[in-house]
């Protein structure tokens, strides 16, 4: 099959040849020529294409053109994401006061133990010293200490407010005793004896700052306080 081809090929490149000389005889014998003569030859193999000629410069820009008409109002596009949050700016000036709330409900009872200062004693010998405080050295209740029967003087121990109440029994002479505080005399009692074995009594409620004194003295002799198995002469106090 190659062979064919190739044979084919030929045959049609020398039919072509002689077309080509053909014309060529035809043409010389209506021209005339130099010497009446006019010779044809073969042509030749066509010549390799030539190389493309260099690039023009370009060309200037162009103007531009007028602007076209505007267009419409395009739609909303979609809400993008949140961005980072600010700086802190500086603070407003401070807003108009508020109206005052309601009252809020009561709070619990609060139950808030109190420590009892308190104390009750006695005497012990009738007609004690005069002019000096009257020792009541049988104790009754002194817990705390708070009273002293070496010196016969209360010492508070807190600040607050205090009773004091005195019960006394008089036999032989007249009773006149003062309730002192600080040395100031705060309350005199006087009672006249008569015939007989008599009681006479006193109280008091007095504002003591922590480490104030109170205690009893009697005036002048007038020390007809009287005390045994079956009769007392007492002194008391207590903080409220």
């Amino acid at each position: 099959m190659a062979g064919d081809c190739n044979s084919e090929s030929l045959i049609m490149y020398f039919t072509f040849l002689v077309l080509i000389a053909l014309v060529s005889a035809g043409h010389c014998q209506s021209v005339d020529t130099k010497h009446g003569s006019c010779t044809a030859g073969i042509p030749g193999i066509p010549g390799t294409p030539g190389t493309n000629g260099q690039h023009g410069p370009p060309g200037r820009d162009g103007k531009d053109g007028e602007p076209g008409p505007k267009a419409d109002k395009g739609e909303a596009g979609e809400r993008g994401p949140f961005g980072p949050p600010g700086k802190v700016g500086p603070p407003g000036n401070p807003g108009t006061q508020g109206r005052q709330g309601e009252p809020g409900p009561p709070g619990p009872v609060q139950h808030i133990k109190k420590t009892t200062y308190a104390f009750h004693v006695g005497l012990t010998k009738a007609s004690p010293p005069s002019n000096v405080p009257i020792k009541f050295e049988k104790v009754f209740y002194n817990e705390q200490n708070i009273y002293n029967t070496k010196t016969g003087k209360f010492l508070a121990p807190v600040e607050g407010l205090y009773f004091f109440t005195y019960h006394v029994t008089v036999y032989s002479k007249n009773v006149h005793i003062t309730l002192r505080h600080n040395s100031k005399i705060v309350q005199y009692m006087l009672h006249v004896y008569g015939s007989t074995t008599e009681q006479a009594s006193g109280s008091s409620l007095l504002q003591l700052e922590k480490g104030d004194e109170v205690w009893l003295q009697d005036v002048d002799g007038n020390n007809g306080l009287y005390a045994d198995s079956n009769d007392d002469t007492t002194f008391s106090g207590f903080l409220l």
